[in-house]
């Protein structure tokens, strides 16, 4: 792995705007006197590690951090047999079911080093995981934390700058407008039966959300929102979502750009098609990396027909809204992408932990251009149209 030790360990970040991220995160788990914090990283993001302990301690929060280099991730999924990583890490797993709430830093720092790794052991190591994620997603807080690099910057396509930006000020953006803008949109999808996405890359896709939860992602998890069962979030934030009813829907969905969500190799021009709520792979097509999308959506499969039967590895699991007016560019980085302003964001398999009926080792997001046009059509038969050329129709 060739970099400086300055490098890796640096970061051009200032500690007051370091401070403002950790505080968002803190901020975000809402956690209590007396409770406790699993953070894990790479040791590349050891100052907002810090950071986020120090912050935690002066609450009278504990905090274990566990992080990873990469040069240790590279040495692993090299020399390390494949059968070890099927292994489920039972000082982690102990560690996931004795804390509050859980919170994962991007890494690793140089993303492209995964290019590399071997597809079976990265099956493998998800699948030695799955019992940790299945405690934290299901049964604690948790919360997911983009962290910048160079070199992601680079394996993105874009400027160190404009990343930041996206991550930096996406985490930052003003929490009572996004939350505003959040629960402006759910309003609008109380009372809804069906949903039809639209654009003029090839999206026409419509799914049934009747009598489904309207969850928002405003970058904190309230007592109203554990109450309702939504006990995740990411940073950035800045979303309205909702469980589709699995086994109905029907259309396409162009998805100009997204990453291999084991090799993180990149797909572009990626076109979904669903019929009764379920992706028809061998309908899907792509302009780059259609080989490694099917791969990953097979060794899904697999790993989902062993533990769990009925498989629902390709089923609808999740449409989103993305309202983050500081994140205007998809890049391939599903964290950002997401939240992006006017754009939406159909994902597949798991989905549980906010409102739906299916249990998969896979949640794969899929993000749309900003230039969406939504329309709704509630149970009394009446239709409106919540956003338009990917403005939304938010209500003064």
């Amino acid at each position: 792995m060739g970099f400086e030790l300055e490098e890796y360990f640096g970061t051009d970040i200032d500690d007051e705007t370091l401070g403002r991220m950790a505080d968002a995160v803190v901020r975000c788990i809402n956690v209590k006197r007396g409770e406790a914090v699993w953070i894990r990283g790479g040791l590349h993001s050891w100052r907002l590690v810090e950071l986020i302990r120090l912050k935690l301690f002066a609450l009278g929060v504990t905090s274990t951090a566990t992080m990873v280099s990469d040069w240790y991730m590279e040495k692993a999924y090299k020399e390390v047999p494949e059968d070890c990583f099927r292994l489920t890490s039972k000082e982690k797993l102990a560690l996931a079911k004795s804390v509050d709430a859980y919170i994962a830093i991007e890494h690793p720092w140089d993303p492209t080093i995964k290019h590399g790794f071997p597809r079976s052991k990265l099956s493998a190591a998800a699948d030695g995981f799955h019992p940790i994620r299945e405690v934290i997603i299901n049964e604690r807080k948790w919360c997911y934390v983009g962290y910048p690099t160079k070199p992601m910057a680079r394996a993105f396509g874009i400027s160190y700058e404009e990343l930041k930006r996206m991550i930096v000020g996406g985490m930052l953006y003003d929490p009572e407008e996004l939350y505003r803008k959040c629960w402006a949109i759910a309003r609008m999808l109380e009372g809804a039966d069906t949903i039809h996405v639209m654009d003029e890359l090839g999206t026409d896709l419509t799914l049934r959300i009747r009598g489904r939860r309207v969850n928002i992602s405003d970058g904190f998890i309230s007592e109203e929102d554990l109450k309702r069962g939504e006990n995740g979030a990411n940073l950035p934030t800045g979303e309205v979502f909702i469980a589709p009813e699995e086994t109905w829907g029907h259309g396409t969905l162009h998805c100009p750009i997204t990453r291999d969500r084991q090799t993180n190799k990149l797909i572009r021009g990626l076109n979904l098609v669903f019929r009764d709520g379920r992706l028809v792979v061998d309908e899907c097509t792509a302009d780059e990396g259609l080989e490694d999308f099917r791969k990953t959506l097979e060794s899904h499969v697999e790993i989902d027909r062993k533990r769990y039967g009925e498989v629902r590895t390709l089923n609808v699991a999740e449409l989103g809204i993305g309202l983050n007016e500081r994140i205007n560019r998809a890049i391939g980085y599903i964290l950002t992408d997401e939240k992006i302003g006017g754009s939406i964001h159909v994902a597949i398999g798991d989905n549980k932990s906010y409102g739906g009926t299916s249990r998969s080792s896979l949640h794969w997001d899929f993000v749309t251009t900003n230039r969406e046009t939504i329309e709704v059509t509630y149970v009394d038969g009446s239709r409106k149209v919540i956003m338009e050329d990917g403005k939304p129709a938010l209500e003064e």
